[in-house]
């Protein structure tokens, strides 16, 4: 198959040349904002809205999907390694550097806002997430950054991933739900960091890769904090507007925070076994402030309030 798809590139450049002989700066500037919806910094807002503030547990399958499709698009990109547009005749506003093949943006598209679109069964919503899932993809293309065939894999790849995890996620939850919390605390934790050293090492030769360490760090501390969330404090998503608006707006504080700090006062250049050991206490602390830290916050400050059990 990678000599198949290799066999597209030349096809897929004049693909490329072809669509932006006719995209004005305008047209490039919406699709900017479509892409923009498939970074890693609008699923920081979009995740934490869903588990604070509209439904904990579709937040949960939504964290938990979010996280797995930016591993497995990871790990197929690094299996094929097939190469950006490069052409001269192409613009490239946002360039990008890991491999081309498939979209990680299509991909996540379609997992993501699918599932949401599936789970919450709103008609008007469908069809937002259908036009997003269209826009993320197709905007990866007039930018440059991807081959249309790579929108194609990143969507069929996407679609596969959503179809299985809506399928398994009710029998895995009911599981885990069954088990003490030592043995979730183990699963929570160990899982995450048993798929991060099955990654394959990136074009730097760079082990474990980012595209693992990132989303397997922060499910990591995503799972820790769940367990912990339903052992000790089991908080609720209900209550008016502005106390749901509060609530979103304190946790976002507090995640940016979390998220941008270590950032600010950590080296410009590290050794890459310190970066790699910076970036996994940062994406877990990240995983477990979302998903406990933030909630404790908002019980104490009465933004929300605690399940019966």
């Amino acid at each position: 198959m990678g000599e198949w798809l290799q066999s597209l590139l030349p096809w897929g450049t004049e693909a490329i040349v072809w669509v932006q002989s006719f995209s004005p700066p305008w047209l490039e500037a919406i699709f900017q904002f479509f892409t923009y919806l498939g970074y890693e910094q609008f699923y920081l807002i979009l995740l934490p809205f869903v588990y604070w503030c509209l439904d904990r547990r579709i937040g949960v399958g939504l964290g938990y999907l979010a996280m797995g499709s930016a591993w497995l698009n990871s790990l197929v990109k690094y299996a094929f390694r097939l190469p950006r547009p490069t052409d001269p005749r192409i613009r490239v506003p946002l360039p990008e550097t890991s491999p081309s093949f498939p979209s990680g943006h299509a991909q996540n598209a379609v997992a993501n806002w699918g599932y949401l679109a599936g789970r919450f069964r709103n008609r008007l919503f469908q069809v937002v997430a259908i036009v997003v899932i269209v826009g993320i993809g197709l905007s990866r293309i007039v930018l440059g950054v991807h081959f249309p065939q790579d929108v194609i894999g990143g969507w069929l790849i996407g679609l596969v991933l959503l179809l299985v995890f809506c399928r398994a996620e009710p029998k895995v939850s009911r599981w885990i739900g069954s088990q003490s919390t030592a043995v979730q605390l183990a699963l929570a934790v160990g899982v995450p960091l048993l798929f991060l050293f099955l990654h394959p090492a990136d074009n730097a030769g760079l082990y474990p890769a980012e595209g693992a360490l990132t989303p397997m760090s922060a499910l990591a501390g995503m799972g820790l904090g769940l367990v912990m969330e339903r052992r000790w404090l089991r908080f609720r998503v209900d209550g008016v507007w502005w106390r749901r608006g509060l609530r979103f707006l304190v946790g976002l504080l507090v995640t940016g925070i979390v998220y941008a700090g270590p950032k600010l006062i950590s080296p410009a250049e590290m050794a890459c076994g310190l970066e790699a050991a910076v970036r996994v206490a940062r994406y877990l602390l990240l995983g477990w402030v979302v998903t406990f830290l933030c909630p404790w916050l908002f019980v104490e400050l009465r933004l929300a309030g605690r399940e019966e059990r």
